[in-house]
């Protein structure tokens, strides 16, 4: 005994040490406090007889209690019962001492005019805003009936009707006040007890067909705070995992949703359109021809909005066949063509612009030297009618149109001296022509450098060496950058002797730059009458 009597002591002294127990409202999220202030009718003074957690809110409330009570005497009102003194009188509202006001009445009211019954709530909600015009009001959809329970005098304008007649009434109110600017909410405490057929739940009736049971006065305090947290911006929510309503586009917005864990509140989300589409891999409806347009398309992998895309007509690829009417002493004459792509044919003008759309312009310096290698065989351009004038050339290439205005002559050897010259590339046969005459050892003992890009000074030590290698007669050099002492000192001056090139400016000839496609072709076609190849001796190269 003595053992059990230390044991219960030792209790007692362990809970004397804990904290005392808060109370805690129905909705863990929200805090009930003074701030808050229920205005209603007998379903407010049971709500809080039957529920102890919203003691600290500041009730108005009394039985029978009409909306123009409410206007003329709400800041005596106080929570009675069946027992006037059963709630302590609370001290009318000042503008600081309150932040949200829930307004519950209107079921004693629903055989009154609507506009009287308006008026007299406008003037409840215009007195509150006078007070604090930043408080949050709360109107409330009324809680519905059943009259096939009514006991007692409950008169018979009491009806389902009249219940919604009043319902739409507060919801006007609120859209009225809510577009003056004010801060004014519907709470919906109809739905929430209502049957399939707009009836009072049996469960939550009473018996009288008006007031609820202690399990719907507890429920409609869930109803009333979780409305009240849900709004709540300070609220301490517990928010789960957002469940998608409606997913985002690219271009519109989605919908989502979370619920509180704590008390089921319920907040919407906007899921943010991404503001851009996913375009995937294209498809060609139609190719474009010669002549007409095609079509592509291609689908957003999110929306799967389409896009579509004009594929220009590629126009005609002419290559020249034959001459048809040459112009006696120039190039200019007429010629047919015909279009690789399509094989239609033509007969034109005998000049080069007809197969390419980059020619440069007759009088330019470049104009007769292209006409005279595309129509002489020594270049067809570089496909898809272009001919690229402005673009660098390599040895090799150089070395094919040397090669070619020479006459394709077929090299008399099979010794390969450049392992990066293989027989079976196009530049082969000119390498190997120039090897066995003395035009180029390569840019070292076994290597050719075809890939390389060709400079002036290249260009002209291959000209001049095909050319014989002739003795300059001028020995003096114009250009300040081409000294004795360069391999390619000879042919420059060799080439401005024979007006083959005039320097890149007065006094310089740029020797290590490389050379243009129209550069190379232009050398070659005032070179074209020297070029004699008596195997002369090679130069080194650089």
């Amino acid at each position: 005994m003595k053992r059990l009597l230390a044991l219960l002591l030792a209790l007692l002294c362990v809970c004397a040490m804990l904290p005392a127990a808060s109370a805690t409202s129905t909705v863990p999220c929200l805090t009930v406090d003074s701030s808050l202030v229920i205005i209603g009718d007998s379903n407010t003074v049971f709500l809080k007889k039957n529920n102890t957690d919203i003691q600290p809110a500041r009730i108005y409330a009394r039985v029978n209690a009409t909306i123009a009570e409410c206007v003329q005497n709400y800041s005596s009102y106080h929570a009675d019962g069946y027992s006037k003194g059963m709630y302590q009188l609370i001290s009318g509202l000042s503008g600081s001492s309150f932040k949200t006001v829930v307004i519950n009445i209107g079921t004693n009211n629903a055989g009154t005019a609507t506009s009287t019954f308006q008026a007299k709530y406008r003037q409840l909600l215009n007195l509150l805003y006078q007070k604090n015009p930043e408080a949050v009001i709360y109107v409330c959809k009324i809680l519905p009936i059943n009259p096939s329970h009514y006991s007692g005098s409950y008169p018979s304008v009491f009806t389902l009707s009249n219940i919604n007649r009043i319902n739409n009434a507060v919801a006007a109110l609120q859209a009225e006040y809510a577009a003056k600017g004010y801060d004014t909410r519907i709470m919906d405490l109809f739905t929430p007890f209502q049957n399939a057929y707009g009836v009072l739940m049996p469960e939550y009736d009473s018996g009288g067909g008006i007031h609820l049971t202690v399990a719907g006065y507890k429920r409609l305090n869930k109803v009333v705070q979780t409305a009240l947290a849900q709004g709540d911006p300070d609220a301490n929510h517990s928010w789960g995992s957002a469940k998608v309503l409606k997913a985002a586009t690219c271009v519109e917005e989605g919908q989502a949703s979370c619920s509180c864990t704590r008390c089921g509140a319920v907040k919407s989300l906007v899921i943010p359109a991404s503001g851009a589409h996913s375009w995937g891999s294209p498809v060609t409806l139609a190719a474009p021809s010669c002549t007409a347009d095609g079509l592509r398309r291609s689908s957003c992998t999110v929306c799967k909005a389409v896009r579509d895309e004009t594929l220009p007509a590629l126009g005609h690829c002419w290559v020249y066949l034959k001459t048809l009417s040459p112009a006696s002493g120039e190039l200019h004459g007429t010629a047919q063509y015909r279009c690789e792509r399509c094989g239609y044919t033509k007969s034109d003008l005998r000049c080069a612009s007809v197969a390419f759309s980059d020619m440069p312009a007759e009088g330019n310096w470049a104009h007769a030297p292209i006409d005279w290698a595309y129509f002489g065989g020594v270049t067809a351009g570089k496909g898809e009618g272009r001919f690229g004038p402005q673009d660098s050339v390599t040895r090799a290439e150089v070395m094919t149109f040397l090669w070619t205005v020479m006459g394709r002559p077929e090299p008399d050897g099979t010794e390969n001296p450049f392992t990066d010259v293989p027989e079976n590339k196009y530049f082969y046969k000119p390498v190997m022509w120039a090897v066995e005459h003395g035009v180029t050892s390569g840019v070292e003992a076994n290597r050719f450098g075809p890939d390389e890009l060709c400079t002036r000074g290249q260009i002209m030590t291959f000209l001049w060496i095909a050319a014989g290698s002739p003795e300059p007669g001028t020995p003096q050099s114009p250009f300040t950058d081409v000294t004795a002492d360069k391999y390619y000192y000879k042919p420059v001056l060799w080439a401005v002797e024979h007006m083959l090139t005039g320097g890149s400016s007065a006094n310089s000839f740029s020797p290590n730059e490389s050379c243009t496609r129209a550069q190379v072709l232009a050398f070659l076609y005032k070179a074209q009458a020297l070029l004699i190849l008596p195997d002369p001796q090679l130069p080194e190269e650089p």
